[in-house]
């Protein structure tokens, strides 16, 4: 491990310069809304193992879990930790909302570099390199031995991300991928079947065209202009958004945004909007999409896992019924789709008592029942099977069948490079400028989608090799 001064010295020259001041984002990183209605309280209770990690000696310590959840989330956040603080031994958790991901990612790495972070920070699957590349912080598998937790419990495709070279860097919490949502009475009313909604990129534009001329619907479908769904795609068909397998054997050094698998993309959904069908919101632009669907301005919308249980409610307060479907893809086989949200990290340099504290709520806040009761209030995956399971036995999706989709989604993503998830240092900045690149593109009377590809690959390569240039 390099010594502190080195790390402060690496931060202040990679890790704030790569995040401070990006376009965009709401703060969800891939994640869209507030999520928590509906829900069940957060609670505590045993999910069978312990979170006792050996005795502090009774003595009290107080450590910092900085997160970015807003709203109703960081109260369910709050709810949590109440009932880990009632059943631990002496241990007091202070939490502090950043309302962003990148928000605080950044004030992270500004309390790493002046010596007081946080124990627990909530750091999006886009700030996972960067993190690595700090060496500023304890993978969790070194603060949660494999004798405290079953780690082959937890969810393949939710792991496949944070574990690199073998290692578990970070802890999965909050884990989502992109999901279709539909409006089934507008369905029913275009003569559409609200049992077979559309699975490629051509049915939604057909079922789009049947919607508007059918129904008082304006636009077929809404989704933000949001890089997070163009890095799904191409998951989807197993194709690697960057070099050395999605930088997992090695570090990323260009990316693959010229190859036939991002036309694919970007042909449809620059067509899409010609055809008058995608009521685009704007860049990263969760609330202005959910608002125009929920106010049954389109009929589709593509959005996040983690918010189904809000959106179900919000259909409902509006009038109509809200169902589920896969993320559409291009004609062909489905490959699967690598996961969005964050996990949570564990700063090098705190004492042995904030480390040990650290790991007894790590362990709590991934207990069964603290991921079922999350699931249930927000949509959020359970990161382990043991909490489906508990849901199932519960007869949760029989009940609540838009949720059970979302699991089959994930159960049915193949392992892959593509599909784990790219790595690189510069993802903020490359995510915002794939976006732009769409506006580009939507902007032109004629675009040329090859030529203005072309033109993203360099932006984006430029930015890879600028970041690695500093950390090299």
């Amino acid at each position: 491990m390099n010594s502190a001064k080195s790390r402060r010295r690496f931060i202040q020259a990679a890790g704030a310069a790569t995040v401070a001041g990006l376009a965009g984002c709401s703060g969800q990183g891939g994640d869209g809304g507030d999520g928590g209605s509906g829900g069940d309280g957060d609670s505590g209770g045993d999910g069978g193992e312990s979170t006792t990690m050996g005795s502090g000696g009774g003595s009290s310590v107080t450590i910092k879990f900085w997160h970015a959840m807003g709203g109703s989330l960081a109260q369910r956040i709050d709810d949590i930790v109440a009932g880990f603080e009632e059943q631990s031994d002496g241990i007091t958790v202070e939490t502090t909302s950043r309302n962003s991901y990148r928000d605080n990612l950044n004030a992270t790495t500004q309390a790493v570099s002046s010596g007081d972070p946080p124990a627990l920070s909530q750091i999006f699957e886009i700030g996972t390199q960067l993190a690595l590349d700090s060496q500023a912080f304890v993978p969790v598998e070194d603060i949660i031995p494999s004798g405290q937790i079953d780690y082959d419990n937890f969810l393949d495709p939710v792991l496949d991300f944070y574990r690199i070279d073998g290692k578990l860097n970070s802890m999965p919490f909050n884990s989502s991928n992109s999901i279709m949502m539909y409006n089934r009475d507008a369905f029913e009313e275009a003569g559409l079947d609200p049992d077979s909604p559309p699975t490629t990129y051509q049915g939604i534009t057909d079922a789009a065209n049947t919607l508007t001329s059918e129904t008082d619907i304006e636009k077929g479908i809404t989704f933000p202009n949001h890089s997070w769904f163009v890095e799904g795609w191409m998951a989807e068909q197993n194709a690697l958004l960057v070099n050395n397998d999605n930088g997992r054997s090695g570090r990323a050094t260009e990316s693959n945004l010229d190859s036939d698998a991002a036309r694919n993309i970007f042909e449809w959904w620059v067509d899409l909007y010609n055809q008058d069908q995608y009521l685009n919101p704007g860049i990263e632009a969760w609330g202005e999409a959910q608002q125009a669907f929920l106010t049954q301005q389109t009929g589709m919308i593509i959005y996040s896992t983690s918010s189904i249980a809000p959106m179900k409610q919000g259909a409902a307060d509006n009038g109509f019924e809200l169902d589920t479907a896969y993320l559409p893809v291009p004609e062909g086989n489905r490959t699967g789709l690598p996961i969005g949200g964050a996990s949570l990290w564990v700063p090098d340099g705190l004492s042995s008592d904030q480390e040990q504290a650290a790991g007894e709520l790590l362990l709590y806040l991934t207990q069964p029942e603290q991921q079922a009761s999350w699931h249930r209030g927000t949509g959020y995956f359970p990161v382990r099977q043991e909490a489906i399971t508990q849901l199932e036995e519960d007869g949760f999706y029989e009940e609540n069948p838009s949720f059970r989709t979302a699991i089959d989604q994930l159960n049915e993503t193949e392992s892959t490079p593509a599909t784990s998830g790219a790595l690189m240092g510069p993802f903020p900045e490359v995510r915002t400028i794939i976006e732009e690149g769409y506006v580009s593109m939507i902007q032109s009377n004629d675009p040329d989608i090859p030529s203005a590809l072309s033109n993203v690959k360099s932006d984006v390569d430029s930015a890879i090799q600028s970041y690695n240039d500093r950390v090299s």
